[in-house]
C-alpha cells in the first residue's frame, strides 16, 4: 500500500482531500452537535430556572402565610400538572419537608436524590446560598436538576427567627429525555446531511483534481519519461491556459532546444575528420566516429563500440592506461602526447594525442573529449629523410676521402714536376754548356763525347720523371671521375629528398586545413551554444575544448612546416653545393687531361732530347767535320729544354690548381655536413 501510494500522485491526492474534509467535516458537525446540544442546555437550564422561580414563588404564599395545606396542595397541584418534574423542598438541616413524591417527605433529602453530584450540590446549598442546574443520567433518561439555596428573608422571621441565614433548599428535578432526543436527532439529522454533503463534495473535487490535475500531470509524466529513454518526440501537449497548460509548454520548449542542441551537436561530431572519441568518467566510450575506428583497425559501427574502456579499444585490454584515463584522473588537459601502437590489423599506427577534461556548469567533472591526429606517414617521411641524411653523410665522407686522395696526388704530383722542372733547367744549362764548349769541341772530342752522355743521362732521368708524372696525373684523373660520380649520386639523393620534403609540406597543408575547418566549426557550435542559452552551455563547453584542441593543432602545424621549409631549404643549399662541387670535379678533370697532354709532350720532347744527345755522342768523333751541324744541334736542344722548362711550369700552375679544387671540394664537403 505504502509503495502504491508513493508512485501514485491521484491515490495521495484523493486520500489528502478525503482525510482533510473528513477531519474539517468532523470538526465542523462536532463543533455544531456541541453547539446544539449546549444551546439545548443553556435553554433548558433557562426554562428550569424559569420553573423553579415559578414554582418557588407559587409556594411561597402558603409558606409566608405558615398554611400548611395549601403548600402541600401546590405541591400536589405541581404533581398533577407537571409529571415530569420532581419537586424537593428541604429544610436546613436537610430533612424533606414537601415533595411531589409523598414518599420523600421526611426522609434526608441525600437519600431520595438518585445522583452523587446533585447530592453534593444540594449539601453545599445548605451550607451556602447559590443557585446551580446539573444534568444527569437516571435510568437511561436525562433528568435536568435545579437547586436553589432558600435564604431566611425577614419576611420569614416570624417563623423561623433570625438565627439562620439559609432556612434549607428547593431541589426541581425535570426530565429531559425528550427534548435532548430531539436535540439528538437534529444533530444526527446535521450530521447526515453534513455526511451527504461531504461525499458530493469529495466527488466533485477528486473528479475535478483527476481530470484537472492528475491526468493531465500523468500526461506530462507519461511524455518525459517517453523523453528521459530517449525519444524526444513524445506528446507533451496539455489542453488549457492554466500552470499545468504553461508548464507543458514550456518543457515542449525546452525538449525542442534540446532537439536542436543535440541535433546540432549531434551534426558537429558527425562533421569531424579527425579520430576522436568522447569517454565518460569511468573512462568508458560515449562516442566515437568511424575515422578513429579506422585507425585502430576496429571492425562495426561507431555505436557498437559505446561502453567499452579506452584501453579496451585501443589495445584489446581494458586496464591498460591511456592519455584520456589520466585526463580524467588529473582533471588536466594533456596535448601532443605522442602513442605508437600495433592496431587490429596488424598495422603500426603513430598519432598525437591531445585530450580535455570535460566539467559541467559547476565545475563537475563529466568526462573526457580525445582528438587523435594520425603521424604514421609523417613518421615514415621522417624515417626516410634520416636514412637520406645518412645516405649523404656517407657520400660526404667518400668525397671527403677522395678529396683527401687527390690533394694527396696533387702534392706527389707537384713534387714530381718540380723535379722535373729542375732537370729541364739543368739540361737547359748543359745546353748551353755544350753550346760553349762546342767552340772548343776540337780541342777535345772526348770532353764532348762525355758531356753528351751525361746530357743522355739526364734525358733518361726526365724521361722516367715525366712518365711518373704522367702516372700520377691519370691516377688523379681516376680519383676525379669517382668523385664526379658521387657527386652525381649525392646531387640525385638531394634532388629525391627535395621531393620527400614536398610530400611532408603537402600532408602538413591538408592537416593545416583540417585544423582550420575544425577551429571554424568549433568557431560555429560556440555562436549556437551561445544562441542556445543555458540550454546550450554543456555543450559550449564541448566546443570550446575543440577550437583549443584545433587551435594547438595548428600552431603544432605550423611548428611541423617551420621544420619543413628548414629542411627545403637546407636541401636547396645542399643541392646548390652539390651542383658547384660537380662543376668543380669537372674543371678539376679538365685541368687533371691538359697536365696529362702536357706530361705526355714532354715525355715525347724527352725521349727526342735522348734520341739527339746519343747522336752527339755517337757523333762525337766526327764532330771536327760537323761542327755547324754539332752547334745547330746544341741549339735545338737548348731551345727545347726551353720549352719543356716552360712545359713544366704550366704542368706546377695545373698540379696547383687541382690542389686548390681538392681543397675547395673539401671546404664544400664541409659545408654540406
Amino acid at each position: 500500500m505504502g509503495g502504491t501510494l508513493a508512485r501514485s500522485l491521484s491515490l495521495r491526492t484523493s486520500l489528502l482531500v478525503t482525510v482533510i474534509a473528513v477531519t474539517v467535516f468532523a470538526v465542523i458537525i462536532g463543533m455544531g452537535a456541541w453547539r446544539q446540544r449546549h444551546a439545548a442546555l443553556e435553554e433548558l437550564e433557562s426554562v428550569v430556572t424559569r420553573e423553579s422561580a415559578m414554582i418557588k414563588t407559587a409556594i411561597d404564599r402558603p409558606m409566608l402565610l405558615g398554611n400548611d395545606a395549601g403548600t402541600r396542595a401546590e405541591f400536589a397541584e405541581l404533581a398533577r400538572h407537571y409529571a415530569d418534574t420532581t419537586v424537593h423542598l428541604a429544610s436546613y438541616t436537610g430533612n424533606v419537608t414537601y415533595s411531589t413524591r409523598p414518599e420523600a417527605e421526611r426522609r434526608d433529602i441525600a437519600d431520595v436524590l438518585p445522583d452523587p453530584g446533585l447530592r453534593d450540590l444540594a449539601v453545599s446549598a445548605r451550607r451556602e446560598a447559590l443557585e446551580r442546574s446539573l444534568l444527569f443520567e437516571q435510568g437511561g433518561r436525562s433528568v435536568f436538576a435545579h437547586v436553589i439555596s432558600i435564604r431566611n428573608e425577614p419576611s420569614c422571621h416570624h417563623c423561623h427567627g433570625a438565627s439562620q441565614p439559609l432556612l434549607g433548599q428547593l431541589v426541581v428535578m425535570q426530565d429531559v429525555t425528550p427534548v435532548l432526543a430531539g436535540v439528538h436527532g437534529r444533530i444526527m439529522e446535521s450530521a447526515g446531511i453534513s455526511a451527504a454533503g461531504l461525499v458530493a463534495l469529495l466527488a466533485g473535487v477528486i473528479l475535478f483534481i483527476r481530470r484537472a490535475i492528475v491526468q493531465r500531470v500523468h500526461r506530462i509524466t507519461k511524455a518525459s519519461t517517453a523523453i528521459a529513454a530517449g525519444d524526444l518526440n513524445a506528446d507533451l501537449a496539455v489542453d488549457g491556459h492554466d500552470e499545468l497548460a504553461r508548464l507543458a509548454a514550456n518543457l515542449h520548449g525546452m525538449v525542442g532546444g534540446l532537439k536542436k542542441e543535440l541535433g546540432f551537436s549531434k551534426g558537429i561530431l558527425n562533421g569531424m575528420t579527425l579520430p576522436f572519441l568522447v569517454a565518460d568518467t569511468e573512462g568508458r566510450v560515449s562516442y566515437c566516429n568511424a575515422a578513429l575506428l579506422g585507425m585502430v583497425g576496429a571492425d562495426g559501427r561507431p555505436d557498437d563500440h559505446a561502453g567499452r574502456m579506452v584501453g579496451e579499444l585501443f589495445y584489446n585490454d581494458a586496464g591498460r592506461d591511456t592519455v584520456t584515463a589520466r585526463v580524467l584522473r588529473e582533471r588536466t588537459a594533456l596535448t601532443g602526447q605522442r602513442v605508437a601502437l600495433t592496431n587490429r590489423k596488424g598495422a603500426q599506427v603513430h598519432m598525437v594525442v591531445d585530450s580535455a577534461p570535460l566539467l559541467d556548469l559547476d565545475g563537475n567533472l563529466i568526462g573526457a573529449f580525445s582528438v587523435y591526429t594520425d603521424v604514421t606517414e609523417m613518421q615514415r617521411q621522417q624515417a626516410s629523410i634520416e636514412e637520406q641524411h645518412a645516405r649523404i653523410a656517407r657520400a660526404a665522407d667518400a668525397a671527403r676521402q677522395v678529396s683527401a686522395q687527390v690533394a694527396s696526388a696533387s702534392g706527389e704530383l707537384s713534387a714530381q714536376v718540380e723535379e722535373a722542372s729542375t732537370g729541364a733547367d739543368e739540361q737547359r744549362m748543359l745546353a748551353v754548356e755544350s753550346a760553349s764548349a762546342m767552340e772548343q769541341m776540337n780541342a777535345s772530342v772526348m770532353e764532348v763525347a762525355s758531356s753528351a752522355g751525361a746530357a743522355a743521362d739526364l734525358a733518361g732521368t726526365a724521361h722516367d720523371q715525366a712518365r711518373q708524372g704522367s702516372a700520377v696525373v691519370d691516377e688523379a684523373v681516376a680519383c676525379i671521375n669517382r668523385v664526379a660520380e658521387q657527386a652525381r649520386v649525392l646531387e640525385r639523393d638531394m634532388a629525391e629528398l627535395g621531393v620527400q620534403a614536398e610530400g611532408v609540406g603537402r600532408i602538413i597543408g591538408v592537416i593545416e586545413d583540417i585544423a582550420d575547418q575544425t577551429n571554424l566549426l568549433a568557431l560555429n557550435a560556440a555562436i549556437e551554444a551561445a544562441r542556445a542559452g543555458d540550454a546550450g552551455r554543456g555543450f559550449a563547453v564541448v566546443a570550446d575544448e575543440v577550437r583549443k584542441l584545433a587551435e594547438k593543432t595548428m600552431q603544432a602545424t605550423r611548428e611541423v612546416v617551420g621544420f619543413v621549409q628548414a629542411i627545403q631549404t637546407g636541401v636547396g643549399r645542399s643541392r646548390a653545393a652539390t651542383d658547384e662541387a660537380v662543376r668543380l670535379v669537372g674543371e678539376s678533370t679538365g685541368l687533371a687531361g691538359r697536365s696529362g697532354e702536357a706530361l705526355l709532350a714532354i715525355v715525347g720532347t724527352v725521349d727526342r732530347t735522348a734520341d739527339q744527345v746519343r747522336a752527339i755522342a755517337t757523333a762525337a768523333e766526327q764532330q771536327s767535320a760537323a761542327s755547324e751541324q754539332i752547334t745547330r744541334a746544341v741549339d735545338r736542344i737548348s731551345s727545347i729544354s726551353g720549352h719543356t722548362a716552360d712545359s713544366m711550369r704550366h704542368s706546377a700552375g695545373a698540379v696547383s690548381d687541382l690542389a686548390r679544387l681538392a681543397q675547395e671540394l673539401d671546404g664544400i664537403i664541409d659545408d654540406m655536413c
